[in-house]
C-alpha cells in the first residue's frame, strides 16, 4: 500500500497558478472602467477576431501598435514586422473553416489610459479542410462529413489595450494556457497549433 504525502490546506492556497500577465494588476471583483471603453474594447478585441476569421493581414497588423510585444506558444514576436512574418509564415494554414469566439472578457484598467482584457478565445472548426469538402443540404445550411462544428482550440487570452487617434490597438498580447484538439488540425504534419 503506498501512502501519500498530504498537502496541508495552507500549502495548496499558496500555489495558485499564474494565469495572467506577472505585470498586470490583480483582479478585482469591480471594474472602475467606464461602460463606454469597457463596451469599445470588447468591440475591438470582437473586431480583431474577425479579422483573423477573414484573414485581413493588413487590418490585423493594424491592430498592434508598432511598438507591440506578443507571447504565444511558439515564443515572441515584437513589433509590427515581426507579426505581420508570424502572420504569413505560421499561421495562414489554420483560418479556413475556423471561426474565433472571445468568451467571458473582463476588463479594467491598466497604466497610460489604458486597459487590460481578460478573455478565454475558442477556435471553432465551422468546417473541414478543403480536402473533404462539406456540402450544402439547404440554405446555407452546411452538412460536413467530419462533424463540425467542434471546439478546436482553447486559449485563456490577456490583451493589454492603448488608446491612439484611431481608437484601440493591442501594445501586448499575451496567450496563456492553451489547449487543443489534434483530430481538427488541418495538415495534421504541420507541428505547432495556432492559438489566435
Amino acid at each position: 500500500m503506498q501512502v501519500m504525502a498530504q498537502v496541508s490546506r495552507t500549502e495548496t492556497r499558496s500555489r495558485r497558478p499564474q494565469m495572467s500577465t506577472p505585470n498586470a494588476p490583480s483582479l478585482p471583483l469591480h471594474s472602475p472602467v467606464d461602460t463606454a471603453d469597457r463596451v469599445s474594447a470588447i468591440d475591438f478585441i470582437n473586431r480583431v477576431n474577425w479579422l483573423f476569421d477573414a484573414w485581413d493581414i493588413d487590418a490585423m497588423v493594424e491592430a498592434f501598435l508598432p511598438d507591440s510585444v506578443t507571447h504565444h506558444t511558439r515564443g515572441v514576436v515584437r513589433g509590427r514586422i515581426e507579426t505581420r512574418r508570424f502572420f504569413q509564415e505560421q499561421i495562414p494554414y489554420t483560418v479556413p473553416g475556423t471561426s474565433r469566439h472571445a468568451t467571458n472578457p473582463i476588463v479594467d484598467p491598466d497604466d497610460d489610459d489604458g486597459v487590460i482584457v481578460r478573455y478565454h478565445n475558442l477556435l471553432v472548426r465551422c468546417s473541414a479542410a478543403a480536402s473533404s469538402p462539406s456540402r450544402i443540404v439547404g440554405g446555407q445550411v452546411v452538412a460536413d462529413p467530419a462533424d463540425m462544428p467542434a471546439l478546436w482550440v482553447y486559449s485563456a487570452m490577456t490583451d493589454r489595450l492603448r488608446r491612439t487617434d484611431g481608437g484601440w490597438r493591442i501594445f501586448e498580447r499575451r496567450v496563456g494556457p492553451t489547449s487543443m484538439n489534434d483530430g481538427l488540425t488541418p495538415g495534421a504534419s504541420q507541428s505547432g497549433c495556432m492559438d489566435w
